[in-house]
């Protein structure tokens, strides 16, 4: 209906004002209306248009108001200061509403009219073990955004960044040889001076598991050599392992067991499939970093302080400047970071990152520095910030790391609740908002699980829709539809399209929950006072229960949620 209003109202300006482009150009906003005493749907373009016509907005309003016409859908057209236009929507719009919503094929959204190749880069947890429930909701977010960016017609490139050469790698492999000598409990005096209890190398089962299956790599491993190192600092061991002939060789052994292993299974657990994996060492062998750095000397955007390179920040408003190549050579995630967006700036015209909140400054201090560099960030690139979830187990919050070797892995959540309310449950929340994950909630089959009450509607419907076998089934009269919870689910069906459009938008997929939600309740609370099978089925409340169950099933669809014919 959204449509057919922004329509009408742009031909009545077009009388008015005869065809002015200043005026042709508003863009012609139609929203809902709080309460039905304003109507259903209401525009605010008259107040737009106060500045341009040099007028009173309550004057506009009256005379547009006075060039629409009214039909069968459209029954009242007021006009209220400060200049707002109220429709009245007809009961026959709404019940055209049903036989809509169920010829829909999904092709009512609304595509994007510039096509655009966009990157999206998310999870990109270090390669250091496997993923546990702290990030699972960066990686639902990200699919979700890649999937609704194609619902929206672009061209997309999901990625996951790994970061294989980076300090933990080192510390990583350290924590394995440990393992591999039967040295796992060592602690490095460098761990014991730390007042926080902070530990530099990985514990947990799984290292004992990587050092077992890298076994004939490590065997040329010389234990006694290594055990000399064990009390000193644990950079004497690092630069040890650096030293050897085949330190690339076992680091990338290394990282291929982690993410094959741990990493992809926990995707493939939840339905997560990237398109590509950029590691981070193609940076050093591609020459991209070399390139970079000359770029930002030619800039005149670095300096070399007390044996490092530094990025000059403060002149774009920093507290102050940011090392690029530590004083022992070692590469900082800043610039390898420069580099990795420089290299997909070449091939893509908007990035989008989806990382942690804690991640704020540092987000803001790399859009500077490509800002510096030349590039169009304020358009071509997004940074999704992303709130943490609060996981929850019988009352008790879950604390995770995997450093320590305490966590929650994202495949025994999945073995727990499934994968679909894994999804899902990641998804009710914006992602600017904190979200409080109950687990034991999300396994409740009752209706303070909304996942839970959202499939069983679907499955209620199905099990009616199965059992009406060779009923008569009488010719739908929508006037019938006239008892309280049928006029909300009429009302709810009326927002449909828009509600659809606005979380595909937005990359808001909470709306499309709570939506689904808010149906399902209303439907429930339905099912127990109606009878539907009846000896003379009423084909009206057929038609309902068909729209119910269609929005449920497009919507879980447009979430990749597979929906429970029986529960």
């Amino acid at each position: 209906m959204n449509a057919e209003i922004r329509t009408k109202i742009a031909t009545a300006l077009k009388g008015l004002y005869n065809e002015n482009d200043e005026i042709m150009s508003i863009n012609i906003e139609i929203n809902r209306t709080s309460g039905k005493v304003h109507g259903d749907l209401y525009t605010n373009v008259a107040m737009k248009l106060a500045k341009v016509l040099k007028k009173n907005p309550v004057k506009i309003a009256q005379e547009i108001r006075d060039c629409i016409p009214l039909d069968d859908q459209i029954i009242k057209v007021e006009s209220v200061a400060p200049g707002y236009i109220n429709f009245f929507l007809s009961k026959k719009n709404k019940y055209d509403q049903i036989d809509s919503i169920l010829n829909w094929k999904n092709d009512f959204l609304e595509k994007d009219r510039e096509i655009k190749n966009i990157h999206v880069e998310y999870v990109s947890a270090n390669p250091t073990g496997p993923l546990h429930i702290g990030h699972g909701r960066g990686m639902m977010l990200g699919e979700i955004t890649a999937r609704f960016l194609a619902y929206q017609g672009h061209q997309i490139k999901r990625e996951y960044y790994v970061n294989d050469a980076g300090r933990q790698i080192d510390l990583l492999l350290v924590s394995v040889v440990l393992s591999h000598i039967g040295k796992s409990t060592h602690i490095f005096v460098d761990e014991k001076e730390n007042k926080d209890g902070h530990m530099l190398t990985y514990k947990g089962s799984y290292i004992d598991n990587v050092a077992s299956s890298l076994g004939d790599i490590l065997k040329e491993v010389d234990k006694k050599l290594i055990i000399t190192y064990l009390n000193e600092p644990i950079d004497s061991l690092i630069q040890y392992l650096k030293k050897r002939d085949d330190y690339l060789k076992i680091r990338k052994s290394l990282v291929d067991e982690i993410i094959n292993s741990y990493i992809r299974k926990d995707l493939e657990a939840v339905g997560v499939n990237f398109d590509s994996w950029y590691n981070e060492s193609e940076l050093y062998k591609n020459g991209i970093l070399d390139k970079v750095f000359q770029i930002i000397n030619d800039k005149n955007l670095s300096y070399t302080k007390d044996g490092a390179l530094w990025f000059k920040n403060t002149q774009f408003g920093d507290d102050k400047d940011r090392v690029l190549i530590k004083a022992n050579g070692d590469m900082t995630y800043f610039a390898t970071d420069i580099a990795y967006h420089v290299h997909k700036f070449k091939y893509h015209d908007v990035l989008i990152d989806i990382w942690g909140a804690d991640h704020h400054d540092y987000a803001q201090r790399l859009q500077t520095a490509l800002k510096a560099l030349g590039y169009d960030v304020d358009s071509r690139l997004q940074i999704h910030l992303v709130q943490f979830a609060n996981l929850s187990k019988s009352g008790q919050s879950i604390s995770m790391s995997t450093r320590s070797g305490k966590f929650y892995p994202v495949q025994d959540l999945v073995d727990e609740i499934g994968k679909d309310a894994t999804r899902f449950f990641y998804l009710i929340k914006r992602k600017e908002q904190h979200l409080e994950f109950d687990i034991d909630q999300a396994g409740e089959e009752n209706k303070n699980n909304p996942m839970y009450y959202i499939q069983y509607a679907h499955a209620r419907i199905t099990k009616i829709l199965q059992n009406l076998n060779n009923r008569q089934i009488s010719e739908e009269d929508y006037d019938n539809l006239d008892t309280k919870n049928e006029i909300e689910i009429l009302d709810i069906f009326d927002l449909y399209q828009e509600t659809i459009n606005k979380a595909i938008y937005e990359i808001r997929p909470d709306i499309i929950t709570n939506y689904l939600y808010k149906l399902s309740k209303v439907f429930h609370s339905y099912y127990s006072e109606t009878k539907i099978l009846t000896e003379n089925v009423k084909g009206e409340k057929i038609k309902l229960l068909k729209c119910i169950d269609k929005i449920i099933l497009d919507g879980l669809e447009i979430l990749d949620i597979t929906p429970m014919d029986s529960m």
